[in-house]
């Protein structure tokens, strides 16, 4: 795993756990971490800010003020944590297991070449709507609809043809979706016609791996 320059890309309630342990330990191993005093108590202060900030901006006597105090308590905790693991955690003393104790990433020593994708999409069509075609697509054999790691989007492609399509090779249309569902949209004579569609994964190199099985759908 690639070390991040912002290790905090979290949701607000992973943050509070992450300042939760990250606070605790600076403050008490400051001198040993060979961190000034002042900077580990600054970065608990505004942590600490945060913290109750949050708390309220969730009760339901919330108001726009409240957040408003809440995203930039948030946003100058950050800044801090941000500073302190740039300068400070730099120093050789750091070692790996320090840091994983912190919350932080590590740096992976060795570096695999990414491939082209392995894996295919498994998806479902549905009509949407007059013309639309939903195209809703997920990993094969994954529960959720996450894309695998690395991969930028899938390769839609598609054709509205008289008859069944040997293979993707022969659908005349093709685009990449980073999200799912995707809506294919059709002309007025496309209705009623049969739309043959099949996907594969594309990763943040270009790289498409193997194809999907091809489905079809009636264009309504």
């Amino acid at each position: 795993m690639e070390e991040h320059s912002d290790p905090l890309r979290k949701s607000e309630d992973e943050l509070v756990d992450f300042g939760e342990n990250f606070t605790s330990q600076v403050v008490t191993n400051a001198a040993a971490l060979q961190i000034p005093a002042q900077e580990a108590t600054d970065v608990q202060t505004a942590f600490s800010t945060f913290k109750a900030l949050h708390s309220e901006a969730k009760s339901p006597a919330r108001n726009p003020i409240v957040i408003a105090e809440k995203n930039a308590a948030k946003k100058e905790f950050i800044r801090l944590v941000r500073e302190m693991v740039k300068f400070r955690f730099a120093n050789p003393i750091i070692t790996d297991a320090m840091r994983v104790q912190y919350g932080l990433h590590v740096k992976d020593p060795t570096h695999t070449p990414q491939g082209a994708p392995t894996s295919r999409p498994d998806f479902t069509l549905s009509n949407k709507d007059f013309r639309l075609v939903n195209v809703d697509f997920h990993d094969q054999g994954a529960s959720g609809k996450a894309k695998p790691y690395g991969i930028s989007g899938a390769v839609i492609s598609w054709g509205v043809l008289d008859h069944p399509p040997a293979d993707a090779g022969e659908l005349t249309k093709a685009l990449l979706a980073t999200r799912t569902p995707h809506t294919l949209e059709f002309t007025e004579e496309e209705r009623g016609k049969t739309v043959y569609v099949a996907l594969q994964w594309q990763n943040n190199k270009g790289q498409k791996g193997p194809w999907s099985e091809i489905l079809w759908a009636i264009v309504s």
